[in-house]
């Protein structure tokens, strides 16, 4: 498997080719601003399902919902997530336990197998002190070492669940100064998930300044029908489409995007 992506190569993401012709550049980061009763966690599943077929390698973090679903969830798709993960090649973080008993919560993270961390806290003073480590180069899991990040495409599903735990403004100063550029450092193409409708209007705007394009997940009423859209609202310094797109479910969970 070739990682050895240029910095200034761009990649094209899944379903996205169309409304970002230009591709996206590692390092990049990407809010999603979505509706909680829309269908944002198909899409990313197929984001990443697609990503993995194309033979590249990804990267998930389960927050609101337990990893074994993301996995089964992965598995509809003919991804065999223990191969994928023995060879390197994915990574699914679980966060979401640690939401579960946040009163017996243990700044220490659990490495399973080699394959993927259980975090023990999603308490921002535990979170930094993980990621301290991360940015000085010790890495528990020795097959994503700094080197193998270098266009990985990480997808977390929610991080509005470490607002049920955290203050917006002990978050938002985690996050721009801690976990952005940790991403960056990465070159990591970092897309990010937060509920519409759960915080501050100053918290998204906050957001919406560090990040590099924003994407929204809205469900509408159209022609008497419930739809869910998806656009690329912004995209710094690139050219991009805005206009609403959307989005299909088939059997197996994928996510088709129509004009």
């Amino acid at each position: 498997m070739d990682t050895s992506l240029d910095t200034a190569e761009r990649v094209s993401i899944p379903l996205f080719a169309d409304l970002i012709p230009d591709g996206i550049s590692p390092g990049t980061g990407l809010l999603v601003e979505y509706d909680p009763h829309s269908q944002w966690f198909a899409l990313a599943t197929t984001v990443i399902a697609r990503w993995l077929q194309a033979g590249k390698r990804g990267y998930c973090v389960a927050m609101v919902r337990p990893r074994e679903v993301l996995v089964k969830d992965l598995g509809r798709f003919g991804i065999d997530v223990a191969a994928k993960e023995e060879a390197g090649e994915l990574r699914v973080d679980d966060w979401y336990s640690a939401s579960l008993t946040p009163e017996h919560s243990t700044p220490e993270n659990e490495v399973i197998g080699d394959k993927y961390q259980r975090y023990g806290s999603v308490k921002i003073p535990d979170l930094s002190l993980g990621f301290s480590q991360t940015l000085k180069g010790r890495q528990l899991l020795s097959k994503w070492s700094s080197e193998q990040q270098l266009g990985v495409l990480a997808i977390a599903d929610s991080f509005s669940m470490l607002l049920r735990f955290n203050e917006e403004k002990t978050f938002l100063e985690w996050f721009e100064n801690r976990d952005l550029p940790l991403q960056r450092k990465l070159k990591r193409i970092n897309v990010c998930g937060f509920g519409r409708g759960l915080h501050t209007e100053q918290f998204y705007k906050r957001l919406e300044n560090v990040f590099d394009g924003v994407i929204e997940v809205r469900v509408m009423e159209r022609e008497d029908q419930i739809k869910n859209l998806v656009r690329v609202t912004s995209l710094k310094g690139q050219p991009h489409d805005t206009r609403w797109h959307e989005i299909e479910i088939k059997g197996n969970g994928e996510a088709v995007l129509t004009n």
